[in-house]
């Protein structure tokens, strides 16, 4: 009996064709027209992951079943195809991406120690405006940035006087950043005194390291 009585076939099929020339009869073959394995029903599988292409969503480039077929480069969970930053670890909410972009961090981490200001004064040294403009073009480059200010102080003198200084100086390079274009919803700013210290108070460059302005990102 003819299983494909309407079509040109091979007795050892029944009379059905194997149009791909795979061994599998175009009746019993999910990809009739694509040479493909017995075990994924005629359909090929191109990169060798154990997901035929048809059910593979990155049928070229191999990845778990977790991910229905592609591959996740930096390992954050959320493959490569939906990945807005395949190579570098994220997260969800971000589409793959880290909270802050790495050259970003950079420019932020520069600033911590490169701010000057006149000394027991809020007033922000002219060599530092161009690390303050660095720190614009980031915030104007990605609008969905949101940035705390944060003034420290050393441990001389009254606590009082520094918990103010501290709160003025992280003001006044809020202000710098507004006054270049920056929305200030965008910013807010504070200042914690001398209480958070990064090094010891006993030496003139641990002082030094504890006077700083510190940048924390948010969206």
């Amino acid at each position: 009996m003819d299983k494909c009585p309407d079509v040109k076939g091979l007795p050892e099929y029944k009379g059905c064709p194997d149009t791909d020339g795979d061994g599998i009869p175009d009746s019993e073959d999910r990809c009739p027209t694509e040479p493909g394995l017995k075990e994924f029903h005629g359909c090929p599988d191109s990169d060798g992951d154990g997901i035929p292409d048809p059910d593979d969503r990155c049928p070229f480039a191999a990845g778990p079943k977790e991910y229905r077929g592609c591959p996740d480069t930096d390992n954050d969970g959320l493959p490569d195809i939906d990945d807005e930053c395949p190579t570098v670890p994220g997260l969800l909410e971000y589409n793959g991406c880290p909270l802050v972009k790495e050259g970003d961090q950079k420019v932020f981490d520069d600033a911590i120690r490169g701010i000057q200001f006149e000394s027991d004064r809020d007033m922000i040294k002219a060599v530092s405006y161009p690390i303050l403009d660095n720190v614009v073009n980031v915030m104007r480059n990605n609008p969905h940035y949101r940035l705390e200010i944060i003034g420290h102080t050393d441990s001389t003198g009254d606590e009082s006087h520094n918990l103010d200084l501290s709160q003025r100086r992280a003001k006044a390079v809020k202000e710098y950043l507004v006054g270049r274009g920056i929305d200030p919803s965008r910013i807010r700013s504070n200042g914690y005194g001398s209480s958070r210290p990064v090094a010891t108070n006993n030496t003139s460059e641990g002082r030094a390291l504890n006077r700083r302005v510190e940048f924390k990102v948010s969206r």
